[in-house]
């Protein structure tokens, strides 16, 4: 453990004047969203067959909304989605020459299912027998085919997604100490190629945590179990200071602190958020917004900004130790504490 004022020497990469990425050693963040929506349409949207006397073939993506990303750390890439997509289609009936239309629908395709059947409709356009009957069709002969697209997408967003082929074996060969004469500078010429910011280091960038968690009560209990000051103390067993309104806020006997923005009960809540140990005056920004498909059934989705990634002593944990804090000791707390369990 590190001393205090110190930073634990396990955690601590010597700073380089070119702010290179060696052995991808920090933490990296790419959209792959705009990625997402072309692979689709690649993998999905040009699908043609010929079934039953009709003639279908996909059109293209209709609407995707949500999130993708690609992290990527020490080598290791972590990969977060959660996407509505709709892909349009259209059947010509061989007897006859007319032609109808629809979407087929993919209304959770999430990393958390990955590798499972994803959910899928075929909405048709209209009601009449052609409809029905294309409709019936794309059912049994596209749907397997989209999702085998779907499971290909995954598996090339695991590997990196935009850019990207999974780990890089030459970080492998780096990591045990296997090292060959302009390795290094070759992984600086690919990192000055693909970074963005390119007027500091990277140990200098700040980062963003995405986390969604599902609970079995109503918005308003979990609004509640994170604003209301008794509850955080029970949750947390520890002093706290909060209140359902605008204003300044302590959990954890000061651990944690800030200011909330923010707060529409079952809905949203806005906080600037810290840690004691960060550098001092560097805030991220926290926004809960909660989604209830149906009653009882809750979803609570976390999207935490301008997360440093050392704090005051250099040690790079932060990343890591800000997200299972939420899931360990607040989300999950409040599940067993209030019997929300999911």
């Amino acid at each position: 453990m590190a001393k205090i004022g110190q930073g634990d020497e396990r955690w601590i990469v010597a700073d380089r004047e070119d702010g290179t990425n060696v052995n991808s050693w920090h933490w990296q963040e790419k959209d792959a969203f705009e990625w997402s929506r072309e692979r689709f349409a690649d993998l999905i949207g040009a699908i043609e067959f010929e079934d039953g006397g009709v003639r279908c073939r996909c059109t293209g993506v209709t609407a995707l909304t949500g999130e993708a990303y690609v992290n990527r750390r020490k080598g290791k890439i972590i990969c977060g989605y959660e996407l509505d997509l709709k892909i349009g289609y259209e059947g010509t009936i061989l007897d006859g020459g007319k032609t109808v239309t629809g979407n087929v629908h993919f209304p959770y395709i999430a990393d958390e299912n990955a590798g499972e059947e994803h959910e899928a409709k075929v909405l048709a356009a209209g009601e009449g027998p052609d409809d029905r009957k294309v409709k019936e069709i794309m059912r049994l002969v596209a749907l397997p085919k989209m999702a085998e697209g779907v499971a290909k997408f995954e598996k090339e967003l695991a590997k990196g997604g935009p850019g990207g082929e999974g780990a890089d074996p030459n970080e492998a060969k780096n990591a045990s100490g296997d090292k060959k004469p302009g390795d290094v500078q070759s992984n600086a010429e690919k990192e000055r190629e693909s970074r963005t910011d390119k007027t500091a280091p990277l140990s200098q960038k700040s980062h963003t945590i995405r986390i969604t968690e599902r609970f079995y009560c109503r918005p308003r209990d979990v609004c509640d179990a994170l604003m209301d000051g008794q509850r955080v103390m029970h949750f947390s067993r520890s002093p706290a200071q909060v209140r359902p309104e605008p204003g300044p806020f302590m959990m954890f006997d000061g651990n944690i602190h800030g200011e909330t923005l923010e707060y529409v009960p079952g809905e949203k809540i806005v906080q600037n958020w810290r840690f004691r140990n960060w550098k001092e005056g560097h805030f991220s920004k926290v926004t809960i917004t909660f989604r209830e498909p149906e009653p009882g059934n809750c979803f609570v989705d976390l999207v935490q900004t301008n997360v440093p990634e050392t704090d005051a002593f250099d040690n790079e944990t932060v990343m890591d130790t800000t997200e299972v804090g939420w899931k360990q000791q607040i989300f999950e707390r409040i599940r067993q504490v209030f019997g929300y369990g999911a």
